[in-house]
């Protein structure tokens, strides 16, 4: 048992896990709430379908009073920086985030504090016993005491058939059935979670096979040997034989079905009346849930198989082994000099830091916007001919609203004879300024006549000041239907 100093160092070091910053943090409640809210049914999400749950969650919490001042972005960049959110990338190119172990563990603490469930129950007291009793027994070496255990047990299930046979049996008591079926609940709901620490286990095996390739010493390594040859090392793994196992056994369409057939059993007895109904859906969900995090799970195991076969098979763990070498050679080159040498010796060489050099206030000077005031002649420059494909290039790249300068047009056309993009802007501020003027130039060359001359187009810009450029001119006659639509 570890003294007061290791458990404190031990302590000290589980500080800062992401898990209890999750729960030190100034926003838990806003934490617990998103992260519970959107990873209940998935273990993983797109970065970017993600974000925007955020942004939605943000802005419900603020409406509800809790002072969020920073962008969702900026709130998720930060979690993943306190590593309570991971952030994965895919085959796709894509990227996912998903709660990591700790911070996973910690909004079930909250969860738990907020809603307890006694755990001393006759029910947990008998999954125990029969736990061990079936471990007892399938691990006994020996015939005799194995047969013994078997026949008992086979007696007691003719003793139960005979009674069912003649009518005198029981079924379980509405009380002591919803205690069960609370304990199934509450080991189910544990189940789901237990996927992120099967991938945090994943990742840290693959980064220590990697770690164990580079750092060998030698010309092949144990981990490296086995790879040339073929073998599959995270599959092979206890973590991955383990996985593996599971995910087969979800697979097997006979627990499928029988789970499915006890589910609507228990469903319909009468001590599930009072079940929340949040409770119901979870169960007939269970194993879909189950199987679409395996598959994510799955799908992580093989990535990591396949990259760490390409790490060995491109001969990329050459190129980091020298790297290794070289930052060891350089670490083992300081430790000499310090041995002769203090730390702020100098050493005749410069670093350009790059973070911003720490100065006194006192040398600042005040900002002097006559400084920047310029006394030369404005120059007036008449506009070119405009290049209509280069403008198409431009708006892809801007979000222009095409439905209400169709509006516009169409009001226009309505009211004024022949009009112009002259006439429109006249009539209908360009609320997006340049982007505007850029879209009613479009829909001209595309539903406009090209008329002779040109004109001149005048619009406020969204700072309040005006525009104007000289254009050619296009004249509108029929417009589609559909632009008058609201």
């Amino acid at each position: 048992m570890a003294g007061p100093t290791g458990s404190a160092l031990a302590a000290q070091r589980t500080a800062q896990s992401p898990g209890l910053k999750l729960l030190r943090a100034d926003l838990m409640p806003v934490l617990v709430a998103v992260l519970a809210r959107r990873f209940t049914d998935h273990r993983a999400l797109p970065y970017a379908e993600f974000l925007a749950l955020v942004t939605d969650d943000l802005d419900e919490l603020r409406d509800a009073g809790f002072p969020l001042p920073q962008t969702a972005q900026q709130y998720v960049a930060s979690w993943i920086r306190d590593g309570i959110l991971i952030r994965r990338p895919t085959e796709s190119r894509d990227e996912t985030v998903e709660l990591s172990r700790s911070a996973a563990d910690a909004v079930r603490f909250v969860a738990a504090v907020e809603q307890p469930r006694s755990s001393v129950t006759s029910s947990r007291l008998a999954n125990v016993t029969d736990l061990l009793s079936t471990l007892a027994r399938d691990s006994d070496p020996v015939p005799t005491s194995r047969l013994e255990a078997l026949r008992a047990q086979r007696d007691v299930l003719e003793a139960e058939i005979a009674r069912v046979e003649s009518g005198e049996f029981e079924p379980l008591s509405d009380a002591a059935a919803s205690e069960r079926l609370r304990e199934i609940l509450r080991l189910a709901e544990e189940v789901p979670g237990d996927f992120a620490k099967v991938a945090d286990d994943l990742d840290h095996l693959n980064q220590a096979l990697r770690e164990q390739i580079i750092n060998h010493e030698g010309s092949r390594g144990g981990v490296l040997e086995r790879v040339f040859a073929g073998v599959d090392v995270i599959e092979e793994s206890d973590a991955g034989r383990t996985f593996t196992a599971f995910h087969r056994l979800l697979l097997d369409p006979g627990l499928t079905d029988a789970f499915d057939e006890a589910v609507d059993a228990v469903l319909q007895r009468s001590f599930t009346q009072v079940l929340a109904s949040q409770d119901a859906a979870f169960l007939r969900q269970f194993l879909t849930t189950l199987q679409r995090e395996s598959a994510q799970v799955r799908q992580t195991l093989t990535s990591f198989s396949r990259s760490l076969r390409r790490f060995v098979e491109t001969q990329e763990y050459r190129e980091h082994k020298r790297l290794a070498a070289i930052i060891d050679r350089a670490e083992q080159a300081a430790f000499a000099a310090l041995q002769e040498l203090s730390p702020i010796h100098p050493t005749g060489r410069e670093i350009d830091l790059t973070s911003v050099a720490i100065s006194s206030i006192g040398s600042w000077s005040l900002h002097n916007p006559a400084d920047l005031r310029s006394t030369a002649e404005v120059l007036a420059h008449d506009s070119g001919d405009l290049d209509i494909e280069q403008l198409r290039a431009l708006v892809r790249l801007t979000e222009i609203d095409f439905p209400e300068l169709q509006r516009a047009v169409a009001a226009t056309v309505v009211d004024v004879p022949g009009p112009t993009v002259a006439d429109v802007l006249a009539r209908f501020p360009a609320t997006q300024g340049l982007a505007s003027v850029v879209g009613l130039l479009l829909l001209a060359t595309e539903h406009a006549t090209r008329a002779a001359g040109d004109e001149v187009w005048t619009w406020t810009s969204p700072t309040g000041r005006m525009k104007s450029v000289r254009a050619p001119r296009y004249v509108f006659g029929e417009v589609p239907q559909h632009w008058s639509e609201p």
